[in-house]
């Protein structure tokens, strides 16, 4: 049996991405856990490929779960069925820091005037500091050094597994040599004038893993 993808990254490639990243495994790990070499992995993560069925046996034996739910729909047939003994665990701040490097997007909370925001945020992760951009006039860029909340997460809802992982620190401008470290590797999805670069200096970093098998 052999599994084909064309054109770009597939879904399965999209899954076992997100499935080895909600573990914080690295593609190393990967493909030493399924005798596989790193060039692979990648392959089978961002660009077409074809998949052999035992390469996909030794995929879900690496990834800690079954080829169905690997290849199966994404919800599960019956979407109000309870989640077979599902467990919470704490992650290591290791992993946590893996998945911040590994991410792009996530979100930040703050105290307004008069209510608490939430707002996402593209970011890159430079010399153990957060780093993104928003607008000169936008309200967090005036929030030098104070408390912040930044927040990140993966769910599978077929699956019924994911992780999630909560930075508290403080906020504020960058330094020159931060703007020039992140310059390149913040592209705001929202487009716009955001030139101004904003640091969180982590203060704790947790996380949790659900899962649910």
């Amino acid at each position: 049996m052999d599994t084909q993808t064309a054109g770009g990254p597939s879904s399965l490639g999209t899954r076992i991405r997100h499935r080895r990243q909600a573990l914080g495994l690295s593609t190393a790990e990967v493909a030493e856990r399924a005798t596989l070499t790193t060039d692979r992995i990648d392959q089978i993560e961002t660009r077409p490929f074809a998949l052999t069925g035992a390469e996909l046996l030794r995929l879900a034996h690496a990834l800690d779960c079954t080829v169905e739910e690997l290849t199966g729909p994404r919800h599960p047939a019956t979407s109000h069925q309870p989640p077979i003994a599902p467990v919470l665990e704490p992650m290591r701040q290791e992993e946590c820091i893996v998945l911040i490097r590994s991410g792009s997007v996530g979100r930040i909370a703050y105290t307004g005037i008069d209510e608490v925001v939430v707002i996402p945020v593209n970011y890159c992760y430079r010399n153990e500091l957060i780093i993104f951009r928003t607008a000169a006039d936008s309200a967090v860029a005036q929030f030098d050094l104070e408390p912040i909340a930044f927040e990140l997460d993966l769910f599978d809802e077929g699956m019924r597994d994911g992780w999630s992982v909560l930075v508290n620190g403080h906020v504020r401008p960058a330094t020159d040599a931060e703007t020039d470290a992140a310059r390149g590797h913040v592209d705001p999805w929202a487009g716009g004038a955001r030139e101004t670069y904003m640091v969180i200096d982590p203060r704790r970093i947790t996380g949790r893993r659900i899962r649910s098998w």
